[in-house]
């Protein structure tokens, strides 16, 4: 079962996207793996450099708190108009509280009375506009939503699954208009039934890593909180099945045709992935819009970076794009989005080092 979304009256205001000042090449992992083996995996992901906040120290909200900044002063936006925060991601500052909250006290939102997290994964950055337009038709003025992934504290991964991600944070503010504005769809499916495909169990209530630990060793717990299982086939054949099945009833359900856009935005999974599922929404090839060999693969933000990415690249910064993004990812989880973008409010590439001091010292604090 899918639902289907129309929101009119809304638009775009601005989009950053923020990564951490550490630029890798993936050749600098040769030595952690049996020759040609690094070699190998970029060919088949496509994958050639990535920005990594190991060593860094940049959080997700670090990454994120940077790029709204940027749009608030690029884009002269006043700070007391944003009357709601959104933050999605699946690496927080926090377990408790929050870290939407602490992110509202960096930014000085004053007037945002409507703050939360979310952690739905691959489909962030098309699932979240969903979340901020409700939020805007029930009530709400300006959404400022927050995306992205950062793992400031995973070391280099012996893992080739673990080479796969690239850091990232984006900020977009999303506000109602009296403009005449093409309407933002949206589309999303959930099959919760293949929740095992994709997977971190352990460090929660259902499996305590404590308990984990006493039955299986620490390194092992450990280990499996920081590395999901994975189940290859499931996901590939989800990846290059439902994803698209999605995209063309979402086409169908709103009249649209794939040559109507300008920009169609893919989630970085992989290259054959991206590849398969742009083939099957029949995308052509010179619009299909794509980030994954400079960035890996940028998790619940890739749709995004890849706009952001794109205009960087190409000079595009003035005139509208007609913009299908298609993301899919933990859960199941597949959501279509499509809109209308001011290029102009599309800001170039941030590199950061920032790191925020919450004054809590893990040997002194709590005493």
């Amino acid at each position: 079962m899918m639902n289907f979304f129309e929101f009119k009256g809304i638009k775009i205001a601005g989009m950053a996207t923020a990564v951490p000042d550490r630029h890798q090449k993936m050749s600098d992992y040769d030595y952690l793996f049996a020759e040609g083996e690094v070699e190998k995996f970029c060919a088949a992901t496509g994958i050639y450099e990535k920005y990594n906040a190991y060593g860094v120290g940049t959080t997700t909200a670090d990454l994120c708190v940077v790029a709204a900044n940027k749009l608030f002063e690029e884009l002269a936006i006043d700070r007391d108009t944003i009357d709601g925060l959104i933050f999605i991601t699946q690496t927080p500052d926090y377990a408790i509280p929050p870290t939407s909250c602490i992110i509202q006290h960096r930014l000085g939102l004053d007037n945002c009375g409507l703050v939360y997290d979310s952690n739905i994964g691959c489909t962030a950055f098309p699932f979240g506009l969903q979340m901020a337009c409700a939020n805007i038709m029930a009530g709400c003025k300006k959404i400022l939503l927050l995306v992205g992934d950062a793992n400031p504290n995973r070391g280099e991964s012996r893992n080739k699954d673990g080479l796969l991600f690239g850091d990232a944070g984006v900020a977009l503010v999303v506000e109602k208009t009296a403009e005449e504005v093409p309407p933002i769809n949206i589309c999303i499916e959930t099959i919760g039934s293949g929740y095992k495909a994709l997977i971190s169990p352990y460090g929660m209530e259902r499996h305590a890593l404590p308990v984990v630990a006493q039955t299986r060793g620490f390194e092992f717990a450990v280990y499996y909180n920081n590395a999901p299982y994975m189940s290859g086939t499931d996901v590939f054949t989800f990846s290059i099945k439902d994803a698209p099945r999605v995209t063309k009833a979402f086409l169908a359900n709103f009249g649209s045709d794939i040559n109507d856009f300008d920009l169609v935005s893919i989630h970085q999974a992989n290259k054959m992935i991206i590849d398969n599922v742009a083939k099957r929404i029949k995308a052509p090839i010179d619009k299909v819009i794509n980030s994954i060999a400079r960035f890996g693969n940028t998790r619940g933000a890739s749709t995004a970076v890849n706009i952001c990415d794109h205009a960087e690249v190409n000079n595009v910064y003035e005139g509208y794009k007609k913009i299908l993004t298609l993301a899919f990812g933990i859960g199941l989880n597949i959501t279509v989005a499509s809109f209308t973008m001011n290029m102009s409010k599309c800001l170039p590439l941030i590199k950061t080092s920032a790191v925020y001091d919450d004054g809590i010292d893990s040997e002194t604090y709590f005493k």
